[in-house]
């Protein structure tokens, strides 16, 4: 379900400092089991299926890191998968914006345009392959239009945005996160609602939560 002009690129964060959790979050187990995969490569994993399903390239999707690089690097065993944030432990707003710039800097490479960022989080252990071609349909058929997941009221991560919003992800500083790019601009936002985005990881009883009901 390609379009010549749309050329999507995706940006799966996963530099946190991890302070609530108690370890690093990123590479904690979806189940109990040892041989369970880890909350990122399952986000990896969703995503892959969804852009499968889309027929858009697994090399297409970047994953930012921060203090936990080189525990990630040995996980993934691909260093062409990961950009390091240097300026991750300044916040979240940080990350989002070397990743963009990162992500920018490559395609001047590669001599390819990008014409979309989707940014989603690594933590959002509930989210399927569904949810994520859900959006990406979406920002398809509204491809000048911002695009993000809904839960109840909330404008809610992963969000798509087309490149006329890439100067902003790049100002992004601190904690402050790409929702305020969507609230900023919500005139232009078409929402999806996926109630799984309310189910992230932060602590460890959020995991233990998780395992029980799954």
């Amino acid at each position: 379900m390609k379009r010549p002009d749309y050329n999507l690129k995706i940006v799966l964060l996963a530099a946190g400092k991890s302070e609530r959790f108690n370890g690093i979050k990123v590479l904690a187990k979806v189940q109990r089991q040892e041989t369970s995969i880890t909350l990122l490569e399952h986000a990896l994993q969703q995503l892959f299926l969804a852009l499968k399903t889309l027929n858009i390239s697994n090399k297409n999707i970047r994953v930012a890191t921060g203090r936990y690089h080189q525990k990630i690097s040995e996980l993934l065993d691909d260093p062409d998968l990961l950009y390091y944030c240097e300026a991750a432990h300044l916040g979240l707003g940080h990350t989002i914006a070397q990743s963009v710039e990162h992500m920018l800097n490559d395609a001047q490479d590669d001599e390819s345009s990008i014409s979309h960022i989707l940014i989603a989080l690594a933590d959002q252990v509930a989210l399927t392959a569904d949810d994520y071609i859900a959006l990406i349909k979406q920002s398809l058929v509204l491809p000048n239009t911002l695009v993000c997941a809904k839960a109840g009221q909330e404008f809610m991560p992963p969000a798509i945005f087309p490149s006329v919003y890439f100067t902003d992800l790049m100002l992004l500083k601190g904690d402050k996160g790409a929702k305020s790019v969507l609230y900023t601009n919500k005139e232009n936002l078409q929402t999806v609602n996926l109630p799984h985005t309310e189910k992230d990881i932060d602590t460890q009883q959020d995991l233990a939560d998780w395992y029980s009901n799954t």
